[in-house]
């Protein structure tokens, strides 16, 4: 099971979004990959934050992704190229959904030296594929101020 936590404020709401679910006990290190992990806690976590949302996603099923952006389409159209592959570039695609999409995926993976542009969002709907033959489940939420995806693997 997985849950996912949103709240306006930026990277300041993180820590309370982590309070609020898990209480004053647990506590908030990054692992050596850079990876937020809890102590006090058997759950595992991902934090995303925007300028103006924070997302805390809580998960029983292991690692998980989660990633929340605000609507920044030219930023993102300017260095498409370094994310995407050729066969997104060829199709008509979302680039703040992929985006948000590799990013979860990223998070959940945990895979040392996966490049953004190695993660497929394209060939299997609501799927995204990395190279070493993983499967992750995508769930994306679309709003007019962000977009949030999250990964889970898909075992």
């Amino acid at each position: 099971m997985s849950q996912v936590f949103i709240s306006a404020g930026g990277r300041q709401a993180v820590s309370e979004l982590i309070r609020s679910r898990f209480g004053a006990d647990v506590r908030l290190i990054h692992d050596a990959d850079g990876a937020p992990c809890l102590i006090g806690a058997d759950e595992e976590i991902s934090i995303s934050h925007s300028r103006h949302y924070a997302a805390l996603m809580v998960s029983t099923e292991g690692r998980c992704g989660v990633d929340i952006e605000e609507p920044r389409i030219e930023q993102l159209t300017r260095v498409r190229a370094k994310f995407m592959t050729p066969e997104e570039l060829a199709a008509p695609i979302d680039l703040l959904m992929a985006w948000t999409a590799k990013e979860a995926v990223f998070k959940a993976a945990g895979t040392p030296g996966l490049g953004l542009s190695m993660i497929d969002t394209l060939s299997q709907p609501g799927f995204a594929l990395i190279p070493d033959g993983r499967r992750f489940r995508l769930s994306s939420t679309v709003t007019p101020d962000y977009t949030l995806t999250t990964a889970l693997p898909d075992d």
